[in-house]
């Protein structure tokens, strides 16, 4: 029979053994609980009573047995564990009715079962003495102390078990319990009917009274009424496990009293001995279980058994008693009692399946109404809950549903924009592009569109938000265009920045080539579309009548005076990289932000100003004349060559600028092309300066081109060769050391000056080629002098270093190289530098200090004419100032005139430095040089650059002692 309930019915059978090896571990997680969650915290720190209750009741069967097979007049000792259990079960029972975590009928019942299972006790203690003792002893029978005390236990448990509460049932359900359980107490007033009409007298008979078979049948109803009550009614608040042993113990209960009539003849035992020990074993077990897991926790659902199993096995229980019955009946009556067994078994078969069917059925339906309540809470959650706004908009254009995400993204409650047109809180400016979406949209049903607009926020703030329409109008139950909105506000603040990132330069701010590229075509490109469009006019507006003088025409010189143009000026740094060598980058990037800041102020709004890289900027010029070009290059130059304050230094920063305007037939990375020419020619020109591009420039860029590419071919084929001026002493002039100078002699110009070539292979880097070469020739025509002439071979020889030499990181390596192999001591090369090269420290200066390290003679050449330090002279290790020509030139004149000259050379012996006058011309100069202190002079009075063969005719002289020991200008001369 149905209960109602799709719950397990709890075996009233279960086995000891199980619940024995599952104690006292804790329980299985029950279906569909977390499997991982966290042990509860200890229930008491007192020791459990099952351990003892256990070794109780193993000696009591075994003593039992021991004592059946071999009976001992000590009976004492089978009455010991059995009254020891039940005051010991008592006690489980009172531990778990204290734990304030059970529900409160919980509770009542363990208190009630604990209270039973004490008069139970105190009833087994009257026993034992009747047992042992009494008026009768041994003997098996009870007192009426100890009958009374036996029922008050057994009522005083049912009392207990009839006390928990049942689930609510509807009409149908109890109406279905009440029969099921007529069924079973109908199935079990049968069997007492039956054992009182055959088992009883027997049993009386036996026994010699009648108490017996009233015990065994008042034990069966108690036993009956437990099942029923634990199996049909329901557990209530206590747990399976603990329910399983609770009717395991009544079972045994129940059994030990019906087994009381085979012992009968051995009055000194007792199936109490056995019985009663397991019993309280197995209740103290379920008190035991009920602590441990405190309270069943609710079952996943799952697939059960549709019905209970009592009402059936009552019915069948009740066959086998018609069975048994007819046995001694005729024929008849015992095959129609055995087809009424048969036919009623078939229809409970019958009505189990169909209870399988309705279950699977009903299974499925709930499976079905499950999933449908999923779907419907998930998609309920995922309107209310998404980070998206889902919108209705009506035919007219107004709101007739808004989800509540609305609030959080926008600050406006959901209800407050219902019956409001969208476009009330849409930016102006975006307003017609939502208007023609919805346009759109209503046109073709079923149709889709996107669009990102702007919406005010209830702070006044605007947020962009991506629209994703469709058209439902043909749905009935929608009615409208369903609309997603989604926040992107973020998502355009990141693309913005990585546009802005993309086309910006990160340390100024300032447009990167990309961009300033970008704009300088889209300016090329209105000026050629504004200059076709005068063109136009001009031609429509001639009449051509042919009597114009002509004095205008086809000029071809392109804008005229006052004429608007596209201008493009390359910035680029002077000397920008001394700063980062010396004070380090972190001053070079904020002085580049300092210049950036000046470029700005120096153009007006509608122009750009973009860093292309490292310390080179360019500025767009739009619609300017060629006039209002050269004063913003003039400004440029003047604001920048004001000391500017960065990083805590004062710096003094100059700028060399090439413009250049653009042509018809000139694109942006032409017109670039040709400031970078421009912007070069001004650094030639002696830099801080501005100088407008000409197509000059370029042939001039052509020729370098060529000629570097011409000087490369020279030093692989020798076209390069060195000459040799004199240094010589004063007044004698006698020859003191040798200058090596480089020269080319080209095949098809002749000889190419050094002015001419030394720039291009400065710029194109073959410096470091020529120098290397000129530097390894020198030593070995000086280790050949020495070698030949001996002691009248120069002192030493110089050569010329470039700033591009000095800060190659391998040159000192190259020097020392040079040396070893041409067998020169160091003291012997004389390395002549300029000051610009070593003014800015750094690198250059670093390469001198360790060639003064290793003993090679050292020059400032030209000195006075670069970056004049005296702070110089005390931080370059240098041995010899080399006074240039310009300030030379002056001494035979006024006072005013000689003054440099004097003062330099009065420097040099102060700092026990050799002083060498340079460009000396005329026997006066001479004269006037050596009474101002000079020693050492060189120049054309004395002799030119000669060629090796007679530097060494000179010196074969000299060693031989031919002639005079100084060199003779005349006969140099000559």
């Amino acid at each position: 029979m149905r209960t109602g309930r799709r719950e397990r019915t709890v075996p009233l059978g279960a086995a000891l053994t199980r619940l024995l090896t599952r104690f006292p571990a804790r329980p299985l997680p029950l279906r569909g609980a977390a499997p991982d969650r966290a042990p509860s915290p200890p229930l008491s720190s007192s020791p459990s009573p099952t351990a003892g209750l256990g070794v109780l009741a193993v000696f009591s069967a075994g003593w039992f047995v021991l004592n059946l097979a071999h009976p001992m007049d000590m009976s004492v000792v089978a009455w010991v564990p059995v009254v020891l259990s039940t005051f010991l079960s008592a006690h489980a029972c009172m531990r778990t009715a204290g734990l304030a975590s059970l529900d409160a009928a919980a509770r009542l019942f363990w208190r009630w079962l604990g209270t039973a299972a004490f008069i139970i006790g105190l009833g087994v203690a009257c026993n034992a003495y009747e047992a042992v003792a009494g008026p009768g002893a041994p003997t098996q029978q009870p007192g009426p102390l100890t009958t009374v005390l036996y029922l008050g236990g057994v009522l005083s448990a049912l009392w207990a078990l009839l006390r928990l509460p049942v689930a609510r049932r509807s009409r149908r359900e109890r109406l279905t319990l009440w029969l099921d359980t007529g069924i079973v107490m109908l199935a079990a007033g049968l069997f007492a009917w039956a054992f009182a009409v055959r088992g009883s007298p027997e049993l009386a008979a036996t026994t010699g009274s009648s108490l017996p078979g009233l015990v065994t049948i008042m034990l069966g109803f108690v036993a009956m009424l437990t099942a029923v009550k634990l199996a049909l009614a329901g557990a209530g608040p206590l747990n399976r496990e603990s329910l399983s042993a609770l009717g395991a113990a009544a079972l045994v209960g129940a059994t030990g009293g019906a087994l009381m009539p085979l012992i009968q003849s051995r009055p000194d035992l007792n199936v109490a001995h056995v019985a009663v020990p397991i019993t309280f074993l197995l209740l103290a077990i379920a008190a035991e279980r009920q602590r441990e897991e405190r309270r069943e926790t609710t079952r996943a659902p799952g697939r059960g058994r549709p019905f209970s199993l009592l009402p059936y096995a009552a019915i069948a229980a009740t066959g086998g008693l018609l069975l048994v019955s007819t046995r001694t009946a005729g024929l008849e009556t015992q095959v129609i009692a055995a087809g009424a067994t048969v036919i009623t078994c078939l229809v409970v078969g019958r009505q189990i399946l169909a209870f399988y069917d309705n279950a699977d059925l009903l299974a499925r339906l709930d499976a079905s109404m499950l999933e449908l309540r999923r779907h419907e809470r998930r998609a309920r959650s995922l309107v209310q809950n998404s980070s998206d706004i889902i919108a209705v908009t009506a035919a007219d254009g107004t709101l007739s549903y808004v989800s509540s995400s609305v609030e959080r993204i926008l600050g406006v409650p959901a209800d407050r924009w219902l019956g409001r047109p969208v476009a009330h809180c849409t930016h102006p400016d975006d307003v017609r592009l939502l208007g023609r979406m919805g346009r759109r949209l209503m046109r073709d049903p079923g149709a889709t569109a996107t669009c990102q607009v702007r919406m005010r926020h209830a702070d006044g703030d605007w947020r962009w938000l991506e629209l994703v329409g469709a058209n439902r109008m043909d749905d009935p139950a929608i009615r409208g265009i369903v609309s997603n909105a989604r926040d992107i506000t973020e998502t355009r603040r990141v693309q913005d920045q990585l546009a802005h990132q993309a086309t910006h330069d990160a340390l100024t701010g300032l447009a990167n080539r990309a961009l300033f590229t970008e704009r300088t075509t889209s300016a090329l490109a209105l000026a050629r579309t504004a200059t076709d469009t005068n063109t136009g006019t001009a031609t429509a507006t001639d009449t051509g009548t042919g009597s114009g003088t002509g004095d205008d025409a086809g000029t071809g010189a392109g804008p005229g005076v006052g004429a608007r143009e596209v201008v493009l000026a390359l910035v680029d740094l002077d000397d920008f990289k001394t700063i980062n060598d010396r004070l380090g980058h972190a001053v070079g990037d904020a002085l580049l932000k300092v210049v950036a800041d000046r470029l700005r102020e120096c153009v007006g709004p509608d122009d750009t100003v973009a860093r292309l890289g490292g310390d080179e900027f360019a500025v767009l010029l739009r619609d300017v004349s060629a006039e209002e070009a050269d004063r913003i290059a003039e400004r440029v130059v003047v604001a920048l060559g004001t000391p500017a304050r960065a990083a805590d230094h004062d710096l003094l920063v100059q700028a060399s600028i090439g413009l250049v305007a653009g042509g018809p037939d000139t694109d942006a990375s032409e017109l670039l092309r040709r400031a970078d020419v421009a912007m070069y020619a001004a650094k030639e020109q002696g830099k801080s300066r501005y100088v407008r591009y000409t197509a000059e420039l370029d042939a001039r860029t052509v020729e370098h081109a060529r000629l570097g590419a011409e000087l490369q071919h020279a030093l692989v084929s020798g076209e390069l060769f060195l000459l040799y001026q004199p240094v010589v002493v004063l007044p004698e002039g006698e020859l003191s050391s040798v200058e090596a100078l480089v020269r080319w002699r080209h095949p098809e110009r002749g000889l190419v000056s050094p002015a001419e070539f030394i720039p291009v292979a400065e710029r194109n880097g073959m410096i470091v080629q020529i120098g290397a070469w000129v530097l390894r020739e020198a030593c070995r025509q000086l280790a050949e002098w020495r070698r030949r002439y001996g002691a009248a071979g120069p002192v030493r020889m110089g050569v010329n270093v470039s700033p591009r030499q000095l800060r190659e990181p391998s040159f000192v390596q190259a020097v020392t190289d040079v040396l070893r192999e041409t067998g020169l001591r160091p003291e012997d090369l004389l390395l002549e530098i300029t000051e610009t090269a070593v003014f800015d420290g750094g690198p250059a200066l670093e390469t001198v200090r360790a060639l003064h390290a290793l003993g090679v003679k050292l020059a400032l050449d030209d000195f006075g004419t670069g970056h004049s330090s005296l702070g110089l002279l005390r931080t370059c290790p240098v041995d010899v100032l080399k006074v240039d020509k310009l300030f030379v030139d002056g001494v035979t004149g006024t006072v005013e005139n000689s003054v440099i000259a004097t003062s330099l050379v009065q420097i040099a012996h102060a700092l026990r430095l050799r002083a060498v006058a340079e460009g000396v011309e005329t026997e006066a100069q001479a004269r006037r040089l050596y009474q101002l202190g000079y020693r050492l002079a060189q120049g054309f009075h004395f002799a030119p650059p000669l060629p090796e063969e007679e530097v060494g005719r000179l010196l074969a002289v000299r060693a031989a002692g031919l002639g005079c020991d100084r060199l003779d200008p005349p006969a140099l001369a000559g």
